[in-house]
């Protein structure tokens, strides 16, 4: 909401199926061929979505690591902060992650979750979650203890993740005007923040926020 607020952004609404050239640009269109854009410059950044628009387009077989890209599943589970005694005052990380309440109680996370059909929030996968968070605890909380996994809020969802869990993040060289921003993993707040640098600065022919061999080990190919 803030980024559209700001101007220069408009969302439309749609699901990219596919994309193919225009000109010196490209059109992304819906499943049934229906245009939703054409821009000079696209960039896919629908994580593991961007595989099947690649694949629909004929543009994946150049990519064997994009190719390997898949979705993992994965929840958080909320902790009442007076469970915690009010909780962390700062993120604490280790095998896993607690952060500090910001209204809605400490999130501790995550899970992962190979081959799922679904990404769901569960007794199992808050018993994963709760141990982490016992490990990073280092006080004893009797509340804490007394939680049981399964009667707790959280959320699930999905990763995209690559070979090396390192991002793929460039311009196509064998679609030039297609970009390509996805496969994050577990970094997706750092990584996507990160990666709008780089891409910005290659665009603008600014200089890059990476070393050369550091933005060739995120290149798609």
């Amino acid at each position: 909401e803030a980024l559209l607020a700001a101007g220069g952004a408009a969302v439309i609404a749609g699901r990219a199926g596919r994309v193919s050239p225009a000109g010196q640009g490209w059109r992304v269109l819906n499943a049934s061929g229906t245009e939703l854009a054409r821009a000079d410059t696209v960039i896919l950044a629908n994580a593991a979505g961007s595989r099947e628009v690649l694949a629909a387009s004929g543009l994946l077989d150049p990519l064997p690591r994009v190719a390997q890209m898949h979705a993992l599943a994965g929840e958080v589970t909320l902790i009442p902060a007076a469970a915690l005694d009010g909780g962390p005052r700062c993120i604490v990380g280790g095998e896993g992650y607690l952060l500090p309440d910001i209204g809605v109680g400490c999130v501790v996370g995550s899970t992962y979750v190979h081959g799922a059909a679904e990404a769901s929030v569960g007794a199992e996968g808050q018993r994963v979650t709760l141990g982490k968070a016992a490990g990073l605890l280092a006080g004893h909380f009797p509340a804490f203890d007394a939680l049981v996994p399964g009667d707790l809020p959280g959320w699930a969802g999905w990763r995209a993740v690559l070979p090396g869990r390192l991002p793929a993040v460039g311009e196509l060289p064998h679609a030039p005007g297609l970009w390509l921003a996805a496969g994050y993993a577990s970094r997706g707040l750092s990584w996507s923040a990160l990666m709008g640098d780089l891409i910005a600065a290659r665009l603008m022919g600014e200089p890059l926020p990476l070393e050369t061999d550091l933005v060739q080990l995120v290149s798609p190919r």
